[in-house]
């Protein structure tokens, strides 16, 4: 391949790239507009907006079933469609779609108010980590994965007084991640950035990786969530890992260059 096949295949990649990085911005648009619109007419309803609320409260009742059994639906086509080894890439983004969809319903019906909020932060979240998984190395996307992961268990140390069992749950959980995402970068680092399961390399990393910087982060988001539950959700905690972050991004974006 010469050079301007270089340039073309390049261009094309990118174009790729780009188009993907546009869908999932253009997704997390629309979802947090309808999110800000529950937020208005759902949650802060007006005495003229109840029986609106109260439509809303009888969809959600319904939807709770439905959008669940409709991602399972799709889940099966779209197994069905990879297993013959052809046109499973619509079935795979609408099975997408639902699984966000399923995922939104639910925490609404079941938290109301609460999830709304959470969802708002963590929409444009997600739609961050999709850019950086894109544009950025990937080791970078683990690192942010992680501290984001950790300013949500800075959250739920501040309101474990009043839901222990959620937050609690979420911090051992967030632990057990800690420790396997520990165990999975040294075995990448010691064989190329591959990682090994039954046998087979799975090339996750680049072999240029900075695993400083993956060890780093988990053992910061370590101690700042056991800060957090000492300290009650002290709010520079949440400072400490936005600070990291902001370190990482111009760090990264340097390598880039």
């Amino acid at each position: 391949m010469n050079k301007k096949e270089q340039r073309v295949q390049r261009a094309r990649e990118e174009d790729i790239i780009l188009t993907k990085v546009l869908w999932w911005i253009l997704g997390a648009v629309v979802l947090e507009v309808l999110l800000l619109l529950l937020n208005k007419f759902y949650v802060n309803y007006t005495v003229d907006g109840i029986e609106v609320a109260v439509a809303i409260q009888s969809m959600f009742n319904v939807l709770i079933y439905v959008v669940p059994a409709v991602f399972a639906v799709l889940l099966v086509w779209a197994l069905v469609a990879y297993k013959r080894g052809k046109g499973y890439l619509l079935p795979f983004v609408l099975t997408g779609i639902a699984f966000v969809l399923t995922v939104c319903t639910v925490i609404i019906w079941k938290f109301y108010d609460r999830g709304i909020s959470l969802l708002t932060v963590a929409v444009p979240t997600v739609a961050v980590l999709a850019l950086i998984f894109y544009l950025y190395q990937r080791e970078f996307f683990f690192s942010a994965c992680l501290s984001a992961l950790g300013l949500l268990g800075v959250r739920m140390a501040a309101s474990a007084a009043g839901n222990p069992v959620i937050a609690y749950g979420y911090l051992a959980l967030l632990a057990v991640v800690l420790l396997v995402s520990v165990v999975a970068f040294r075995s990448m680092q010691t064989h190329g950035g591959a990682l090994v399961l039954k046998g087979k390399k799975q090339e996750i990393l680049a072999k240029s990786a900075n695993y400083v910087m993956l060890y780093v982060t988990c053992a910061l988001v370590a101690a700042v969530v056991v800060a957090a539950v000492v300290l009650e959700g002290l709010m520079v905690l949440y400072g400490v890992l936005a600070a990291w972050l902001l370190i990482q991004a111009v760090y990264y974006t340097v390598r880039l260059m």
